[in-house]
């Protein structure tokens, strides 16, 4: 074998292009079982060398698709954020009062009359 190290992929390369991608997702576009592909995220078994290069050019098909349909080329997975200020905004939860909640002075507040 005159070039040993091309028989096997990078598994950087694949962790790189796997990351985000739910792992019974990632098997069902390799056709792998799920467990060789843990395998190889995990290093336990070599990555085949069309493992990385097929999610590679996934990648740019997308990407080229992406710029092709919106003239705007992809923004980079987790991190990069396209706005200047963010806000998150946590939904209120009501809370249903507690007998520790009341006060006194609520039990003495005079009780409002609708006016019509």
């Amino acid at each position: 074998m005159r070039y040993p190290n091309l028989r096997y992929g990078n598994p950087a390369e694949l962790n790189h292009y796997a990351l985000g991608v739910p792992l019974q997702a990632l098997a069902r576009m390799l056709r792998r079982d799920p467990r060789t592909v843990r395998d190889w995220l995990t290093c336990r078994r070599r990555v085949p060398w069309w493992v990385p290069e097929l999610l590679r050019l996934r990648h740019m098909e997308a990407s080229e698709r992406h710029r092709q349909m919106t003239g705007a080329p992809m923004l980079a997975r987790l991190g990069i954020v396209g706005a200047d200020i963010i806000e998150l905004h946590r939904p209120q939860v009501e809370k249903k009062p507690q007998i520790t909640d009341l006060r006194l002075a609520d039990f003495d507040a005079e009780p409002k009359l609708a006016t019509g």
